[in-house]
């Protein structure tokens, strides 16, 4: 397998980190992502150790800013003259309580959905510059169960929760992946692909801030037995990372079984559209 050149983000623990640690293994080049400089920097003294590898560092951004997004790519791009794999990681539930961030966007959709599409744009140099460029996005199952859009309320202004908020975010974020296929196709682009995966449900600090209340601590209590742990619920980030069967193939959805079908419940082209072109009009200023 040949070296690649590859991006975590969110790999200061749980399904990044074990994502990060397998393709460490696997030889290739790992740039690790995370919020928390002492716990990104401890991941990274782990992953190295337990990989062998040298060609690991690590980078320090937090996500709930676009602005440090734009900083952290520049980063990157002065460091780097190809990115071959992107693993939109970085995620997180917030509080039943709405949060906006100094930016002024709700923080699950900043997070989820604002980021990684920003980022995917600002790394899309490098990533044109691979042989043959992969963008793996970290979705949820969760989407399946948010239920109808307000497509006119995508921050949730109005009704707000924070399950609706997770779900939908990892909607939105599925169809804008799917979305970046045909613009790509548009642009002449054909070496960079684009899949999402779903790691089941896995142990992870994903919900850092959300368990904080008491009654979320009892639902994850009961449910963490049934939890997949992070280093199992990494292998479909894993396989759409580097598996050769997976060369060339673009907008699929990928769980740990293999391809799955994501919830089209409420797709069309149209709505599609107006996602992109919603978080297109967020991210703008810092392109």
């Amino acid at each position: 397998m040949d070296n690649k050149v590859i991006l975590i983000t969110g790999a200061s623990d749980g399904i990044g980190k074990e994502t990060a640690k397998a393709l460490a293994k696997q030889g290739h080049t790992i740039i690790m992502h995370g919020r928390n400089p002492q716990k990104t920097k401890s991941a990274y003294e782990e992953v190295k150790t337990k990989s062998g590898n040298n060609n690991i560092e690590y980078l320090v951004a937090d996500f709930l800013s676009l602005a440090e997004i734009k900083r952290f790519a520049d980063n990157i791009k002065q460091k780097y003259d190809r990115l071959d794999v992107l693993v939109n990681n970085a995620g997180a539930q917030f509080t039943g309580k709405r949060e906006t961030t100094a930016e002024g966007h709700e923080k699950t959709m900043s997070i989820n959905v604002f980021a990684p599409h920003l980022l995917t744009i600002l790394l899309l140099p490098l990533l044109k510059k691979s042989p043959s460029a992969r963008v793996v996005t970290v979705a949820s199952a969760a989407h399946k169960m948010a239920g109808k859009p307000t497509l006119s309320d995508i921050e949730l202004k109005n009704n707000y929760s924070m399950g609706k908020a997770y779900g939908l975010s990892k909607l939105y974020v599925i169809w804008i992946m799917r979305h970046f296929v045909s613009e790509m196709a548009k642009a002449g682009i054909g070496n960079i692909t684009f899949n999402t995966v779903h790691p089941a449900s896995a142990t992870s600090s994903l919900g850092r801030e959300s368990t904080k209340s008491l009654t979320t601590k009892i639902i994850y209590f009961l449910w963490r037995p049934l939890m997949k742990t992070a280093a199992e619920g990494a292998a479909s980030s894993i396989y759409a990372a580097t598996s050769p069967n997976l060369e060339g193939i673009t907008g699929k959805y990928y769980g740990l079984k293999g391809e799955e079908k994501p919830s089209d419940k409420f797709y069309s082209p149209q709505n599609e559209q107006i996602v992109w072109d919603y978080s297109m009009n967020i991210i703008k200023p810092y392109l």
